[in-house]
């Protein structure tokens, strides 16, 4: 069912003496017949952990039951960096499940997921790489959310306000990519087999108490992407919603009642070049507080 290469071989080893662990994150990217932007996404990571060397970073593709040339792709990928590897569902079983694959295959001690079609900044990822140790969930939220078109703005706005109202969470986007401690997540029972995951984990982490820090960042501009508003998607979201909601105030109450711890961030403001998605200035892109 999974296909690995010899990034096996940078884990830490059962029982071995160590010393301070490295800084390490695992980034997951599930693709469903991603052709035309898998090696994208893959490049992109590489090329935001070129700028990061301090962080050790392996990438798991899951190949979500493609029929195109994804998972091909991917080898070829593997081929050339010992630290990318793929999983391999037989069929599409959707993000969410894909996700927690590769939460539970991760080597690294933090965790990061972006979606396969590529759409994610190369200096929103740089950013993530830089601070992700600022907190214990490191989350972003983007302010030209003009690119989005009306109805997919309003659906997200809407989607945002019930849940940090029924959560009492404070925060300014619970849908963004963001960096977690693979323990914690493996640690989550989580419900999701789609596009609630994230909102999902984003509750059940901050309301055990975990300090966090929000990241501003900008949306990918150009770039096709899909939606995630149809139909079945919603009866998920609505399904998955009510499970978030009877695990933190009925099931699970004690585990999930306390109030997150939010870290300070100060923003170093510079131009990004829209060619490269890079800042125009060799200035730090800032630090977390």
């Amino acid at each position: 069912m999974s296909e690995s290469t010899a990034a096996h071989q940078h884990h830490a080893t059962p029982g071995a003496a160590q010393q301070t662990p490295s800084p390490s994150i695992t980034v997951a990217i599930p693709a469903l017949n991603e052709e035309k932007n898998i090696e994208g996404a893959v490049q992109s990571v590489l090329t935001a952990a070129a700028k990061v060397p301090e962080l050790r970073v392996e990438i798991i593709v899951v190949d979500d039951g493609s029929r195109d040339r994804t998972a091909d792709i991917v080898r070829g990928l593997m081929q050339q960096h010992p630290n990318v590897r793929m999983l391999q569902n037989p069929q599409n079983i959707g993000l969410g499940a894909s996700i927690r694959r590769a939460i539970d295959a991760a080597g690294m001690e933090k965790f990061l997921f972006i979606p396969g079609d590529n759409d994610i900044p190369l200096t929103t990822l740089e950013l993530l790489f830089r601070n992700a140790y600022a907190a214990d969930v490191v989350m972003t939220y983007f302010h030209n959310d003009e690119q989005r078109g009306r109805m997919r703005y309003l659906l997200s706005n809407l989607f945002r306000v019930i849940y940090t109202t029924t959560f009492d969470l404070y925060v300014v986007y619970v849908n963004g990519p963001a960096v977690y401690p693979t323990a914690g997540l493996r640690a989550l029972k989580l419900h999701s087999t789609r596009f609630s995951i994230v909102a999902e984990i984003n509750v059940k982490l901050l309301r055990q108490g975990v300090s966090f820090v929000e990241l501003p960042s900008n949306r990918q501009v150009g770039m096709e992407g899909s939606t995630s508003a149809t139909w079945r998607s919603l009866m998920e979201t609505a399904r998955v919603y009510l499970h978030v909601f009877a695990d933190v105030y009925f099931r699970e109450r004690e585990r999930y009642s306390r109030r997150p711890v939010r870290r300070p961030y100060t923003l170093s403001l510079h131009v990004v070049d829209s060619e490269t998605g890079w800042p125009s200035t060799s200035q730090d892109r800032g630090n977390a507080g």
